[in-house]
């Protein structure tokens, strides 16, 4: 229902109280008047009936008193049909007593009839006026019956009363209407006057919200700076509670007069302002404010006071001090950046030239420091950078500077060298090996021992050779690169074919990736023959690049590029993916019923990825072979290097099926105590020991003692390298298991692999499959 049919409804039943008092007492008085000259049986019965209507709608008047707003607009049509039918029947009430109770003789009587009928009439047109339609209804029920007996009379007098009767009830009809438009009118205005004063109540609401929860202080104050009223955020900026405790506060009196002036200034017809700190005397915190002001005039535009908006632009100022701090210094270790030693290298270039010193950029990298993180975690890996930074500090002399540049590289800048180059250079070199003793001291954190050492390049420079400092940071690097191309760990002093150097890493590099994008790499497959049957049981998959220029290039030619280059892993992954799915296609054709195992090399950056064990897992699983099909080959180094986690990875690989074999063991560690703590299935020994089997007694004795620890810990051995039939025998009465190299045959394509199998499938037998894990290699293939 609209609101307005509603105030409608209000207002009707509010009429109700004064025309049951009205009624009430008209029956009463008409049946008294009327008692001696009307059939009293008749007023009795129509006393009767009046006086049970008046009942039932009494009644429902308390019924409509004890509703809720919410039930009355849900049965506003019940309830105005209830009105309607009340008033009506009173109207027939009213107007039978025109034909029930109208006197035969007695024209007096007859008259006060009359007049109860107008009377009661005109009250009622008036109180029911709201409702047109009901005004006319009304009025034929009540002056319809008098109008007609009154004419139907033949004495003219009475039918000049029913003409003037009629004429009346026309003018009140009319009457009725024209005060019926002035309630609604008024039903309007108090409507628009409610809605007017809510949509008020709830614009004060919003703004009052608004206000308070305003991210500026708002507090208003009056001429005598007296403050009358303020805001939440302003009490949240003071670290008050209560509103009351600022409500009168004479801000003469603040202990911090710096904002007074621009307080003070809205009253002389001027805009207030003050930016800058600011101390509170409540809270005794120090702040730095934006304070504005604007004054608050009334219709004459006389001040009647000011309000005061405050910004806290505390951490605003101090993030912008941060962000200063952060272009200039890194915010881990709080050493100068890429930027600022930039700037110290410049200034250093110009003082060189004008106090003819040389000067030296040390650039320092941490060997394997991805390592730290992916064992220790971030947090660990921080807090060594942080440390090492330290150290740092404390070695280098006041005159000198350390920076962070990036990750886990530092620059140093060495000033006031001798200006005789040799000598500066013995001077920077000595400094760079004591920066590389303590960086190699192993680092406490959090209970964790963490060892980690560092390659640097040294670059010495003058102002007489130098110009920029972008060149002279970038020979440092370049020497630092050379450090780690020859063993890392150590310091080189830059050259300049160290450039040509890093030149053909990164064409060599390029080359790379357009082969693996290109598809230029191809598979060969070297055999494993059964020492004991003479069969050729399993095979290494080996990788050889068909150069467009170059031809066939073999591993070693690349493969350390790709390892310097971080290109190893994507080149490990197809030669995983690729030996897998050949597998596949040896299923489909029947062959890898005579192959029973491939052999992959892994490098040891490809081991290494956190995800390794998944990768290998989900590769199997999507190429729907058996796992025990696949040897992974690694390295002992990779072992070592990474030696908790690579036990776990293996042990994982063993329980999913795939096999694992230790390649070029003694070459590496040497320990063959260390393998009682690898889960490794295969061992590999490395070629060199085979060439010297015959003619040197200690590689005689370490195959030996090798093989004989292997069979004791149920390990399957492999000889590489094998190229004599007296090599052969000998390994065989060692208990050798299988051999390769060139006494059986070289590495072959896939196709000619199957067709040399083929030639001696009357030869082949089967061999049982071992369930031990996998393992990785480096991809270089030592044996051609």
């Amino acid at each position: 229902m609209q609101q307005f049919d509603f105030d409608k409804l209000k207002y009707l039943y509010g009429t109700v109280p004064v025309i049951l008092v009205i009624h009430f007492f008209s029956v009463l008085l008409f049946s008294v008047i009327m008692w001696h000259y009307v059939d009293n049986l008749s007023l009795a019965v129509w006393v009767s009936v009046s006086a049970i209507v008046l009942l039932f709608r009494f009644y429902h008047y308390l019924l409509y008193s004890n509703s809720s707003d919410e039930e009355l607009r849900v049965q506003s049509t019940l309830w105005l049909h209830r009105y309607y039918t009340y008033i009506l029947i009173g109207g027939g009430l009213w107007g039978s007593t025109a034909l029930l109770l109208f006197p035969q003789h007695e024209i007096l009587y007859q008259m006060v009839v009359v007049l109860f009928i107008l009377g009661l009439t005109a009250t009622a047109l008036g109180i029911i006026s709201a409702s047109w339609e009901l005004v006319v209804a009304y009025a034929l029920l009540s002056f319809a019956p008098v109008i007609v007996r009154l004419a139907w009379m033949e004495d003219p007098i009475y039918q000049t009363i029913a003409y003037i009767v009629s004429a009346l009830g026309i003018l009140l009809i009319f009457s009725a209407k024209h005060f019926g438009a002035v309630i609604d009118n008024a039903i309007y205005s108090k409507f628009a006057l409610t809605q007017a004063m809510s949509d008020l109540e709830n614009t004060q609401g919003r703004l009052v919200s608004l206000l308070d929860n305003a991210p500026v202080g708002i507090f208003y104050y009056d001429s005598s700076l007296h403050i009358t009223d303020l805001n939440n955020q302003m009490l949240r900026m003071l670290q008050l509670n209560e509103r009351e405790s600022l409500i009168g506060y004479d801000l003469n009196s603040v202990s911090d007069k710096r904002i007074l002036p621009a307080l003070q200034q809205v009253f002389e017809n001027a805009q207030g302002r003050y930016e800058g700190p600011f101390y509170s005397s409540f809270s005794e915190e120090s702040y730095y404010i934006e304070l504005s002001t604007v004054p608050v005039t009334d219709k004459k535009r006389m001040h009647q006071g000011a309000v005061c908006f405050v910004r806290d632009l505390t951490l605003e100022k101090e993030a912008q001090e941060t962000i200063q701090q952060n272009s200039l210094y890194d915010p881990l270790t709080k050493l100068p950046n890429r930027s600022l030693i930039t700037d110290r290298i410049k200034l250093s270039i110009e003082q060189s030239r004008l106090r003819h010193f040389r000067a030296a950029v040390l650039f320092i990298d941490l060997d394997h420091f991805k390592h730290i993180n992916d064992d220790f975690g971030h947090y660990i890996g921080d807090q060594l950078l942080y440390q090492v930074s330290q150290r740092l500090l404390k070695q280098l002399r006041g005159e000198d500077t350390v920076a962070r540049i990036g990750g886990d590289e530092f620059l140093v800048l060495l000033n006031n060298l001798s200006y005789d180059y040799t000598e500066a250079a013995g001077e920077a070199t000595e400094i760079a090996a004591g920066l590389i003793d303590i960086i190699n001291s192993p680092f406490t954190i959090d209970g964790e021992t963490v060892s980690v050492s560092a390659s640097i390049g040294i670059n010495i420079f003058s102002g007489e050779e130098a110009i920029l400092p972008a060149p002279v940071i970038k020979r440092a690097d370049i020497a630092m690169f050379q450090a780690k191309r020859t063993g890392r760990q150590h310091a080189e002093l830059y050259h300049e074919s160290f450039e040509s150097s890093q030149h053909e890493l990164l064409q060599m590099e390029k080359e790379l990736r357009r082969a693996l994008d290109e598809k230029e790499f191809e598979l060969y497959y070297q055999p494993k023959v059964a020492i004991d049957s003479e069969k050729i049981a399993q095979v290494e998959a080996l990788i050889r690049w068909n150069h467009p220029e170059k031809g066939l290039v073999m591993p070693d030619e690349f493969i350390p590029y790709a390892e310097e280059s971080g290109l190893i892993v994507r080149v490990g992954e197809w030669v995983m993916e690729e030996s897998i799915k050949q597998i596949k296609q040896w299923q489909k054709t029947g062959a890898a019923n005579a192959i029973e195992r491939v052999s992959i090399n892994v490098s040891s950056h490809q081991f290494n990825q956190p995800d390794f064990v998944d990768y290998v897992r989900a590769l199997v699983a999507g190429n729907e072979i058996a796992p025990d099909m696949i040897e992974l080959e690694l390295t002992e180094s990779a072992m070592i290097d990474n030696s908790l986690g690579a036990i776990d990875k293996v042990k994982a690989l063993e329980a999913f099926g795939v096999h694992v074999a230790l390649d070029d063991f003694g070459t590496g560690y040497s320990s063959l105590s260390y393998l009682k703590h690898l889960p490794v299935s295969v061992i590999k020994i490395d070629r060199s020991f085979i060439t010297d089997l015959k003619h040197n007694e200690n590689s005689m004795m370490i195959v030996k003692t090798i093989i004989a620890i292997a069979k004791s810990m149920e390990l399957t051995v492999v000889a590489e390298g094998v190229e004599t039939d007296e090599e052969l025998e000998m390994l065989k009465t060692l208990g050798c298991d299988y051999y390769q190299g060139f006494l059986c045959e070289k590495a072959l394509p896939a196709k000619k692999l199957e067709a040399l199998i083929s030639t001696k499938a009357g030869s082949l037998k089967t061999f049982p499959v071992e369930e031990h894990p996998l393992h990785v290699t480096d991809t270089q293939d030592n044996q051609a």
